[in-house]
């Protein structure tokens, strides 16, 4: 039996909003002690650069860093904007999981599952890696959650299996497609310094040199089973391609940062201007005769956003292919992760098809 959020929604918002403070807390102890293969539990939290024990003071989430000023009481070196960022967003998600599931099992399952989602973004972000001690535990629990609360089992598995099988296929052909799209790859890049900018919450952190290009990491492919794990076969095919979309924003915004330290964002920009243009006029031309031979009119709704979308992808992708020379491996899984917790509330009867009458 649920216990409902009428009984006393302020309450249960506030229990919730701390609750889940303290959760953000600690996926940033396990995100960063993961990355570094610590003991999560042990020793307690102390400062990154004096490695003095932290006091109760400073173990209040969200506000114990404004309160120290966000820095080391110690030492007075700044402490990232990443702790209280994942805190007050883990604590405002689950008061959205509560409110969307309410004190069901499907809305503790969401807690957890919403928790690696953050965890997962937070160590890509900093060093493109996924790990397998958080999702594969993960995906076990989940796989158990479905057979049990969402009564999809088989559906559960199916979709496990053809995440794998996509993502192996992205990176197979990526791998063969990628020398000849970026020739200058088979030299030996210089050593470059970090991206100081981008510190202000997350760092993107630097591929290792002595790894090989990936164009799709099997983390990635691990991230993608998780969702499926969670979420069914249904919710992870629109995930993966929500994730391809937010995945070429983020990427797209990465890229204009790269520009414009490189000095080239005007040139791009032109290019992109120009093949908008050059589109607009040769897409008219051309839906125009479609729209003849379907004996319909060049102004009706569909052929204009035909045009549009032909003209705008035509831009974009001539912005992108001047400024490939300065292009980046961007992390997928921040944005698989985001388009999975987005999934979670589209279509709920498809996520969980025992409610279904």
């Amino acid at each position: 039996m649920s216990i409902s959020i009428a009984d006393s929604p302020a309450a249960l918002y506030s229990l919730t909003f701390v609750v889940g403070a303290c959760v953000g807390s600690f996926l940033n102890v396990l995100a960063i002690r993961s990355l570094a293969e610590k003991n999560v539990f042990w020793p307690p939290s102390s400062c990154p650069d004096c490695d003095k024990r932290l006091g109760p003071f400073e173990l209040i989430p969200i506000a114990s860093y404004f309160l120290i000023g966000g820095k080391c009481k110690h030492c007075k070196q700044k402490i990232s904007w990443q702790y209280p960022v994942v805190e007050l967003f883990t604590a405002l998600w689950f008061m959205v999981v509560i409110w969307r599931f309410g004190l069901t099992p499907e809305g503790f399952g969401m807690l957890y599952f919403s928790s690696v989602l953050i965890a997962v973004t937070v160590t890509d972000f900093r060093e493109k890696l996924i790990p397998h001690e958080i999702t594969y535990p993960s995906i076990l629990l989940g796989i158990m959650f479905s057979g049990l609360v969402r009564n999809d089992l088989l559906g559960t598995m199916a979709g496990i299996g053809g995440s794998y099988i996509l993502f192996d296929f992205i990176a197979f052909y990526g791998l063969v497609l990628y020398p000849y799209l970026h020739p200058e790859s088979k030299e030996k890049p210089e050593e470059e310094e970090g991206d100081d900018e981008i510190d202000a919450v997350f760092e993107v952190g630097p591929a290792k040199e002595e790894e090989e290009f990936e164009v799709m990491g099997g983390g990635d492919a691990v991230l993608a089973a998780l969702v499926s794990a969670w979420l069914g076969w249904e919710r992870l095919i629109v995930a993966v391609m929500l994730g391809f979309i937010l995945g070429a924003l983020l990427g797209g915004v990465y890229l204009t940062r790269e520009m414009k330290k490189a000095g080239i964002f005007r040139h791009c920009l032109k290019w992109g201007l120009i093949w908008f243009g050059v589109a607009a006029v040769v897409g008219t031309a051309m839906f125009s005769v479609l729209a003849q031979v379907s004996s319909q009119s060049i102004w009706e709704v569909q052929w204009g956003v035909s045009i549009a979308i032909f003209a705008i992808a035509s831009g974009v992708f001539a912005y992108i292919w001047t400024g490939k020379r300065v292009s980046k491996p961007f992390p997928f899984g921040p944005a698989l992760a985001m388009a999975a917790g987005v999934s979670m509330f589209i279509m709920p009867h498809s996520i969980f098809p025992a409610e279904r009458m």
